[in-house]
């Protein structure tokens, strides 16, 4: 905006006449303006006084069609008769016809049933009727017996069927003044002198005729929508026939504003309304105005006479440079402007020459552009069609289309784009796939057949161009199965991530709370024990110190369920026979399922064997059962099926047909904590552990879900290896757990190293206790002789307990080590766990439990 306030301070044509336009303009303006004001009050009053002029003309004009009418009926009702023959009065009703005015679009006689007897215009047509006894304004003769007006009706004899004005009189017997027949009569609408003379108003003018009842018999426009309505109990009605010279500004129904006047016709009961639009007067109003812009265009142009001269150095610039345009656009693209200079002429010389230089360069680039179009589109690998967007016939094809949908099937004169895609989405296709001109836009991923008949996701890239006048959609196809199918199977893989990702950050926190948890209810358990232990057999403290140890045995197991999720347990995985444990189970799940809900076992014939935990597979089982009875409160069939899969794998299927689920529940299903029970009925753990289960040992669980049809969980397992050995089956422990060796215990909370020094000094053993793994280096290194076992915690704060055990056995290599922790993170003590390398007692532990685990680690040295 500030190049052009600077370009426009320069000296040019630009600031002179646009000086001029503005010193000649504004009076002129003025001065159009006060006239028009002064014209529209003018044309308002005579606007008004044209309202009331015509709408009393109209009225009179209605009256003598009315008058000419009854008279015309009154001499046929004393010429014709019914019982004379038709030919007969035909040939009189076309005598008098042509003795009467010509305005009459037919004239007629009827019996008392409304059958035609004589006609000027026969019912020849065939849509025509030959009875008039369903017409109201033929009853209402015969009920009144006097001459009747019609409302306008649609003629059933005029070609185009159109409004006509209906009239009636009944014959009536001199002798008893019984009716004994009807002549009629009929003025099309458009014919009437009223309804020409309100078409000559200003355009949007309406002439209306309500009934005494305040209907509407007759309009000059819209007839169709406004015939019939009714005005009845306005108020306006009894006020315009006591003020019959009032002319109003009034809002019409229709939203046009217009002034309205009224008169009362004499031939029947009825008023005339005439409306002319309140903005005729500004129409003549604006005329003024035009008029007197134009007469100040001719002040200007006389001033713009004497101003040539001095403009003369500045038009012939123009003018050359006009030439050199007029010879470009003729074809001659070698033609420059030589006008020079620094003004804007000089300035717009250089933008003509440049313009001209883009033009010849921009139309030798189009003519190779459309040779490299046609080109590109014959060798383009990628199908390609083109198609009339009004029709949706297909144009063009090129080869990869032809290889794509089938030659023959492109080749088909009338075929379609809509036919390519699948029945289901063909309408949706042709309201969003529209193209645009001048753009090419992604149209989405469409269902569609190849050449051999199978469906193809095709992605669709559509522009449009003009051609001929047309427009063509081009479009470009780009097969996308493959593609979407990876992209599906990826994301699948990618929310089973997302799923071990939760369960990972479950898991972290469950092992992070563990080794305290557990630490306390050793605690609490071996002092329990202990003071159950020294009370009499019949003493009430003794059951409550029992009651106390079977609460931190129960939080004990809470504990270890809440560990799954940290696969920090040992998991005794041994060759299960998945048919065999199903079979031993379903005894104990038809109690768990009861009587209204059917198990069905289907065991697969060659299931091979699963390298799993065998509790843990009963424990996947039986949840899943219980979410099943809890789907299935009305009763349903829990169906319970194994397979083999694939050569490495087989699958167990658990499928019920309750209440099923949303998508959006699916999705959460094995989140730990998400439950869609009610309070207190769920924990939200059971489905999370579920999957904790079954991923920890290496494999997958699916679920498909529809609300109203029922749940399938497919749970894939790889099959176990011929090598893989079973566990060997613990020894019992032995009868007597005590001893008298000497024991070294590590550990860091002074509360369980306190209980279990007791349990051990209660059992014979003789115990050094200390609190970490540096103090028991250092009573390695002064000591004079070594314990028989080392007793250590595996988590500690120094020094973990695997360490202290490596570098003691480095030392003392005839040293036996017993680990204990309520959770094992160390990988490599693990591992060794799991291979029953290492010794192993689990907190919380009770003392009896402790007790075997140290026999059997002293018995190992002595085995050795």
């Amino acid at each position: 905006m500030a190049f052009e306030a600077l370009a426009f301070l320069r000296p040019g044509i630009q600031r002179r006449l646009f000086a001029l336009a503005v010193s000649l303009a504004l009076p002129l303006a003025a001065m159009a303006g006060a006239r028009a004001l002064e014209k529209l009050k003018t044309e308002q009053a005579l606007l008004s006084e044209r309202s009331l002029v015509t709408s009393r003309r109209a009225a009179q004009l209605l009256d003598q069609d009315v008058y000419m009418a009854r008279t015309l009926l009154t001499s046929m009702a004393h010429l014709l008769d019914v019982d004379d023959p038709t030919l007969r009065n035909d040939s009189l009703i076309r005598s008098l016809f042509r003795e009467s005015s010509p305005g009459f679009s037919n004239l007629w006689i009827a019996d008392t049933t409304g059958t035609i007897h004589g006609s000027l215009v026969p019912p020849t047509f065939a849509n025509a009727a030959s009875t008039l006894r369903d017409r109201a304004y033929f009853q209402r003769a015969l009920l009144t017996r006097t001459f009747t007006v019609g409302d306008p009706l649609r003629s059933r004899i005029l070609p185009g069927s159109p409004y006509v004005v209906p009239f009636a009189l009944p014959i009536l017997r001199e002798a008893d003044r019984k009716v004994v027949g009807m002549v009629g009569a009929s003025i099309a609408v458009d014919s009437l002198a009223a309804i020409q003379l309100a078409r000559d108003l200003p355009l949007g003018s309406v002439l209306t005729v309500l009934r005494a009842d305040g209907r509407v018999s007759l309009r000059s426009a819209d007839m169709d929508e406004w015939l019939g309505r009714t005005f009845a109990g306005s108020p306006l009605l009894a006020l315009d026939r006591r003020k019959p010279d009032v002319v109003e500004a009034i809002h019409s129904l229709d939203g046009t504003e217009r002034l309205v006047s009224h008169a009362s016709l004499r031939s029947y009961d009825g008023m005339v309304y005439v409306g002319i639009p309140v903005s005729a007067t500004l129409m003549v109003a604006r005329r003024q105005f035009l008029r007197d812009v134009a007469i100040g265009l001719v002040l200007t142009l006389i001033v713009a006479l004497v101003a040539l001269v001095i403009a003369r150095r500045i038009a012939d610039p123009i003018l050359a440079l006009t030439e050199s345009a007029r010879a470009l656009a003729r074809g001659d693209r070698d033609r420059r402007s030589l006008v020079g200079g620094d003004d804007e002429i000089g300035v717009l010389s250089g933008a003509f020459n440049q313009l001209a230089d883009t033009v010849r360069d921009r139309e030798r680039a189009l003519e190779e552009s459309e040779t490299r179009y046609r080109q590109l589109f014959a060798t383009n690998p990628l199908p390609m069609l083109t198609w009339t967007v009004t029709t949706g016939r297909i144009e063009q094809a090129n080869d990869a289309a032809l290889a794509f949908y089938g030659t023959a099937r492109l080749e088909q004169k009338s075929l379609r784009i809509l036919e390519l895609l699948v029945p289901d989405e063909q309408e949706r296709f042709a309201l969003l796939a529209m193209p645009s001109i001048g753009g090419t836009a992604r149209a989405g991923v469409w269902t569609q057949q190849d050449a051999t008949g199978q469906n193809r996701q095709v992605e669709m890239f559509v522009g449009a161009i003009e051609r001929e006048q047309q427009t063509v959609a081009v479009a470009v196809m780009l097969d996308q199965t493959d593609r979407l199918r990876a992209q599906q199977e990826l994301e699948d893989s990618r929310e089973q991530l997302r799923q071990s990702q939760k369960m990972e950050a479950l898991g972290s926190f469950a092992g992070g709370i563990a080794h305290d948890f557990n630490n306390y209810l050793s605690a609490i358990t071996t002092n329990a024990e202990m003071l159950r232990d020294d009370l009499p057999a019949g003493s009430p403290l003794r059951d409550e110190a029992s009651e106390i140890l079977g609460a931190s045995q129960r939080a004990a197991a809470l504990t270890r369920q809440i560990l799954v999720f940290s696969r920090r347990q040992v998991v005794q995985e041994e060759r299960v026979d998945m048919n065999a444990a199903l079979r031993e189970l379903e005894r104990l799940l038809h109690r768990l399922l009861g009587e209204q809900i059917v198990l069905e076992l289907a065991c697969g014939e060659d299931v091979a064997p699963v390298l799993f935990d065998r509790g843990r597979l009963e424990q996947v089982v039986m949840n899943l059962a219980a979410n099943a009875r809890d789907a299935m409160r009305d009763g349903g069939t829990l169906r319970i099926e194994t397979k083999r899969s694939t050569q490495t794998s087989v699958e167990l299927v658990i499928e019920d047909d309750g209440d099923g689920m949303e998508d959006t529940v699916v999705s959460r299903i094995f989140e730990p904590f998400f439950t869609t029970k009610e309070r207190g009925k769920g924990t939200g753990l059971g489905l999370a552990m579920v999957y904790s289960i079954i991923t920890g040992a290496r494999g997958r669980i699916q679920v498909n879900s529809e609300r109203g049809v029922g749940t399938r969980f497919t749970i894939t397992l790889p099959i176990a290896a011929d090598s893989t050995l079973v566990h060997e089956v613990q020894v019992a422990a032995p009868e007597v757990l005590g001893g008298s060796e000497q024991v070294l215990l590590v550990e860091d909370d002074d509360a369980v190293r306190a209980s279990t020094a007791a349990v051990l000094t209660r059992a014979g053993y003789r115990v050094t206790a200390v609190g970490s793994a540096s103090k028991a280096l250092a009573l390695f290194d002064s000591a004079d002789k070594l314990p028989d076992l080392l007793l250590t915690d595996v988590v500690m704060p120094d020094i973990s307990g695997p360490v202290l055990a490596e570098r003691a056995t480095r030392l003392f290599p005839e040293l036996q080590v017993l680990y204990m922790s309520g959770y094992a993170d160390d990988d490599l003590l693990m591992k060794g766990l799991e291979r029953h390398a290492l010794n192993f007692v689990a907190k919380p532990f009770t003392s009896a439990e402790l007790l075997r685990a140290i026999r059997r680690a002293l018995e190992g040295r002595a085995s050795n």
